[in-house]
């Protein structure tokens, strides 16, 4: 977990001005869809531009770098963790939200620090509540359609060992919830070297239009 740290520092240290900015190409109409989320969307920006270019539509996107569900850290601070991305950005013309979020919390926050699998089940159920929330808001909001990009899986076993719990209970749950779970993880075992860059996290160019590829095929 500590190698994971200095590899998600080192590969944010030319990103932390890129950030959340409402922009977007594509169609002349206003957005209906909204990305939040931490850095599987925002290092890069490919996932954003492969569903803007393949939809012919503009796409709000306040995902940044680093953020965290419960907090934050000196990469993206607790103003802009992801439920407040949700909260500050405009719903007008909104009816599809794409999110993420927990990695972090694990990488860079609290989770981090746990050395107990009680600590580790306690900031999964933190984790699970923060989201409860934002779906709650969504829904009250009227979003139409709430989405949850999965997170695959990397190449740290204790990484994968809290991945697989957290995306487990997400399969069995979110359904209920009213939410559309995109479960990543089989499309990229097997094709990691292809799909995550040599940071051991992040996708690569061709991750990302396979993560792109499983969201427009979820989207109604």
């Amino acid at each position: 977990m500590l190698n994971l740290k200095s590899l998600m520092l080192a590969a944010f240290t030319f990103a932390l001005a890129s950030g959340a900015n409402a922009i977007g190409g594509g169609g002349t109409s206003g957005p209906t869809k909204m990305i939040v989320g931490d850095s599987i969307f925002a290092l890069s920006g490919d996932i954003h531009a492969y569903l803007e270019d393949d939809l012919n539509e503009s796409i709000d996107t306040h995902a940044r770098s680093g953020c965290q569900m419960l907090g934050g850290n000196l990469i993206c601070s607790s103003y802009y963790r992801i439920p407040r991305q949700y909260d500050r950005a405009s719903k007008t013309g909104i009816d599809t939200v794409i999110f993420n979020g927990g990695g972090n919390d694990f990488l860079l926050g609290d989770g981090g620090d746990c050395l107990t699998q009680s600590c580790i089940e306690g900031v999964l159920v933190d984790i699970e509540e923060a989201i409860a929330g934002m779906v709650s808001d969504m829904k009250a909001d009227g979003m139409d359609q709430i989405i949850y990009l999965g997170y695959y899986y990397v190449y740290d076993e204790d990484n994968n060992a809290i991945n697989k719990m957290s995306m487990d209970y997400k399969a069995a749950n979110y359904a209920a919830m009213g939410v559309d779970f995109i479960d990543t993880r089989a499309s990229f075992q097997g094709n990691e070297w292809r799909y995550i860059t040599s940071d051991e996290i992040h996708p690569t160019a061709a991750g990302s239009r396979v993560l792109a590829d499983l969201i427009l095929n979820t989207l109604d």
